[in-house]
């Protein structure tokens, strides 16, 4: 019995079937043989083999006949091996799609975390762009201030430095007192200038001339004799032109009316 009804890859699945295949085969030698001899071999090499057999004239017809039954269930055996393969393709391709879904899937997932985490650092990232912006203005409100204030130091700075030159007595005795010498004593209120008499060193300062007044005996002195100048001491390079400043004490030329260190100037009213 060459077709087995036993044998799941033999394609068929009555036995009364496998049966009368078996009849038609047995009928000549040759079928059963050809059956066997290609159960291993593709339905292309079954049919070519087939083909020669039937072109023979040396098979007789009952040979023909039993090979063509033989062939038949070579047939539906490689049919039935192709359509196992195909199942197993099949199955396999399903795997594969299931495993390309779960990685779809965990990538999804991750993308979405990478997505949740950038927003969240965008959001970091944009309330600590805000901070900083907030301290720049805080610092800028602070420069602005810093500013004002210091003009405004200047300025006072400026007024009173004008005050001072305006009032070259006080000036002058303060640099005085500073210095430790001893300042001139400013002359009495009324004192009065005789002609002949000896010249007195006085300290007038703008204040004075204004509140004492002019005696009408008195004789009437020059505009310049009030204007104030530049107390020159002798200087420490030893050239007769310089002097030195009563404030801080360097060696200016003959030629500068303020120190050229402190910007300062010390003014004495002339007899």
């Amino acid at each position: 019995m060459a077709l087995r009804p036993d044998d799941p890859s033999g394609g068929f699945r009555h036995s009364n079937v496998v049966a009368f295949i078996n009849e038609k085969m047995a009928r000549h030698t040759k079928g059963p043989e050809f059956y066997l001899e290609n159960m291993s071999r593709s339905w292309v090499e079954v049919e070519d083999k087939l083909r020669a057999i039937l072109e023979s004239s040396a098979m007789t017809s009952e040979a023909k006949e039993a090979c063509a039954w033989g062939s038949l269930a070579l047939g539906m055996r490689s049919a039935h091996r192709q359509g196992h393969l195909h199942a197993c393709r099949v199955q396999w391709l399903q795997d594969f799609t299931k495993l390309h879904k779960s990685a779809s899937q965990a990538l999804a997932c991750n993308m979405r975390e990478l997505t949740a985490q950038h927003e969240m650092e965008r959001k970091e990232a944009a309330c600590r762009l805000q901070l900083t912006l907030d301290k720049l203005a805080e610092v800028q409100k602070e420069k602005e201030l810093l500013r004002w204030k210091l003009l405004r130091a200047e300025m006072a700075s400026s007024w009173e430095w004008q005050q001072v030159t305006e009032e070259p007595g006080l000036a002058t005795t303060s640099v005085f007192e500073t210095k430790g010498a001893e300042a001139p004593t400013p002359s009495p209120s009324g004192a009065a200038f005789t002609a002949g008499a000896p010249s007195q060193t006085a300290y007038w300062g703008p204040s004075a001339v204004e509140t004492q007044g002019t005696d009408p005996q008195e004789p009437q002195r020059e505009k310049s004799a009030f204007e104030p100048q530049q107390l020159r001491r002798p200087p420490s390079s030893g050239r007769p032109e310089d002097w030195n400043c009563l404030w801080c004490d360097p060696v200016n030329f003959p030629g500068r009316e303020i120190c050229y260190h402190c910007g300062r100037g010390i003014w004495l009213q002339n007899p």
